[in-house]
């Protein structure tokens, strides 16, 4: 609490000495001068009811409400010789026309509404010997004001032209360079933060500080502006700015709570609707009351961020962040800057030089100081991040590179009893029960078997012994195109069929273009080798069809033949093991296998639905 009073009682010794600095402007040359009201279309003044008054006068506190034209009239005594002397000016608020010895030398663009905007414009005035006279000389201002705007005319120095014309060139500096540069810093970084926020949703306080920068824009605006370009008149001007400080205010407020992390949904509420009443208020104000209102709500406006800037001091010095800290210095600048200024606008103190708008750019600088603090800050912790991400990787992928190999090494345990299981069940399948057959029917009639009979035994175990191993073979050296696997299994049936005067037609379509694994080669060729030899041993057909088409719908194999059919007590050709055999290879196949008669024909189909 003791820390938050010495602040508090800085700022208040700041806002003397500024009070005091300002009230210290008098007139800094020995000038007579002289006013007096006149007429809005007058070209001269009024011969009667000058007054005297000094400089820098607001002729709204002489003469309450009034709009108008008034002159001023400067009178001072040149001796001999004369010398080439500068005249400065520091404003002419809100508009005027200046001349020297009744010659004409500067005037406004437009002395009447909508007036121009000269209330913040240094002017010089260049002297010269032909102009001056001898003794008494005149200067003589026509200035056309609103008494809500603090009308008047500014100090006049006058002296040496090169000593006048360096003055000059500090006021203007100062009034209205500085001015722009916190201008253009201020409405760039406002809308580098506003398309930081919509980057990045949670960053809520940067897009407040956007916010609040493109809302102080028309204040801002208004203090380098010298036409009332885009409004028609001053009134409506003075609305816009009026209602502009109140916005900046709100989005201020609202940028405080967001950087301090914190959210009051009724207070905030609360502080919307109440700026949304009094920026209405102000528009509907009439001409007449517009003065009173206006410095209202500059006054509220000024305890609105006087209340805010506490708040950020007390946040940020009662356990805030070291970033938090640093801006709050910003804050206490704009906060003695704003109080200064409040008192100019409500004409505590005298004085047209307001140092708002010239320490705004500090505070934005400040805001990007600190938001380039926390990218670094950021930044390192994603470094770090990666750095620990980088080594956690690193040992993942060796971790992973073991498992793959463990996983390798029994794939290749896998795939080498695959094959073995494979194979097993092939001559189980196939030359097993061949040979098993074949010893039976030894076994029941030895005697009767005849050398010729004898030799086909061996030549069906040789037969099927080739089909298993041109299918090994086929895996080994990485041919898998059906139609090459076939060729021999094809070849070897239909010599077979032929000896038994059985004709075969093979009707083979799109097969090169096939590429199966080995064990679905083999599956499909099983298949059409088992139908075959149901056709042989249990059909007592004279004509067998082959169909093995590859289509766009799929694979399918057909065995058509012109025999018995499926007559009773042919189970064998059914449901015998045989069949059982066929069906579970169509399984493995992901296909199914009908056996149907058609048409007087016996049918086989497999059908495999999608293309392998």
């Amino acid at each position: 609490m003791g820390r938050l009073a010495r602040w508090l009682c800085f700022l208040l010794s700041a806002v003397t000495c500024a009070a005091a600095l300002a009230d210290a402007q008098g007139d800094p040359t020995p000038f007579v001068v002289q006013a007096v009201r006149g007429e809005w279309n007058a070209s001269l003044p009024p011969d009667t009811g000058w007054i005297d008054v000094s400089l820098p006068d607001d002729w709204g506190r002489r003469w309450p409400g009034f709009d108008g034209v008034v002159w001023y009239r400067l009178s001072w005594n040149e001796p001999a010789p004369r010398e080439e002397r500068g005249m400065l000016i520091e404003y002419v608020n809100m508009a005027g026309a200046i001349r020297v010895n009744g010659v004409l030398l500067e005037r406004d663009a437009s002395l009447l509404e909508p007036l121009s905007r000269s209330w913040n414009t240094p002017r010089y005035i260049h002297l010269s010997s032909p102009l001056l006279r001898e003794g008494n000389n005149v200067a003589l201002f026509r200035i056309s004001g609103s008494s809500a705007d603090q009308p008047g005319l500014g100090p006049v120095r006058l002296g040496g032209a090169a000593e006048m014309r360096i003055q000059f060139e500090r006021e203007r500096w100062l009034r209205q360079r500085l001015n722009l540069i916190a201008l253009a810093i201020g409405s760039t970084l406002g809308v580098f933060f506003i398309v930081l926020w919509l980057m990045r949703r949670s960053e809520s306080a940067y897009g407040w500080y956007g916010a609040q920068q493109l809302a102080w824009f028309p204040s801002a605006w208004n203090i380098v502006a010298d036409s009332p370009w885009p409004f028609h008149d001053t009134d409506r001007y003075a609305a816009v700015v009026t209602a502009s400080m109140m916005m900046y205010c709100a989005c201020y407020a609202m940028f405080v709570l967001r950087f301090f992390e914190r959210r009051m949904p009724r207070l905030e509420l609360a502080l919307w609707i109440a700026t949304a009443l009094v920026c209405s208020w102000m528009f509907a104000t009439p001409h007449a009351e517009r003065g009173g209102v206006r410095e209202a709500l500059t006054a509220l406006a000024a305890l609105s961020v006087l209340a805010t800037n506490v708040a950020f001091l007390w946040l940020a010095w009662h356990g805030g962040r070291t970033d938090q800290r640093v801006l709050s210095i910003c804050a206490l600048l704009a906060c003695i800057a704003g109080v200064h200024d409040a008192l100019l606008i409500t004409r505590v103190i005298d004085g047209n030089t307001y140092y708002a708008t010239l320490t705004e750019h500090l505070s934005v600088i400040g805001v990007a100081l600190v938001l380039a603090w926390n990218f670094v800050r950021n930044l390192r912790r994603i470094e770090g991040f990666n750095a620990e991400l980088q080594q956690s990787v690193g040992d993942a992928r060796a971790e992973l590179a073991t498992t793959l190999a463990r996983q390798h090494d029994l794939e290749l345990v896998h795939a080498r009893l695959g094959e073995r299981v494979s194979l097993a069940h092939d001559l189980h399948d196939g030359l097993g029960g061949m040979l098993i057959g074949n010893i039976a029917h030894l076994e029941q009639a030895p005697e009767q078997m005849s050398s010729r009979a004898a030799l086909s035994m061996l030549q069906e175990l040789r037969d099927d012994l080739r089909l298993i191993v041109d299918t090994a073979a086929a895996q080994h050296y990485g041919e898998h195109s059906l139609a090459e696997l076939l060729a021999p299994l094809r070849h070897r049936m239909t010599h077979l069929f032929e000896s038994h005067d059985i004709a075969v037609r093979w009707n083979i379509e799109s097969l090169d273009g096939l590429y199966l694994s080995t064990t679905r080669s083999l599956d499909v060729l099983r298949i059409l080798q088992e139908a075959l030899t149901n056709v042989l041993k249990h059909a007592s057909a004279s004509r067998v069809d082959v169909t093995l088409h590859n289509r766009t719908d799929g694979l399918l194999l057909e065995v058509r033949d012109n025999g018995r059919g499926l007559q009773t007590g042919q189970n064998d050709r059914v449901h015998g093991t045989g069949m059982r055999s066929m069906q579970a290879r169509a399984r493995r196949l992901d296909a199914t296998l009908d056996i149907a008669e058609e048409n007087g024909t016996t049918v086989v189909r497999l059908r495999r639905s999608t293309s392998p």
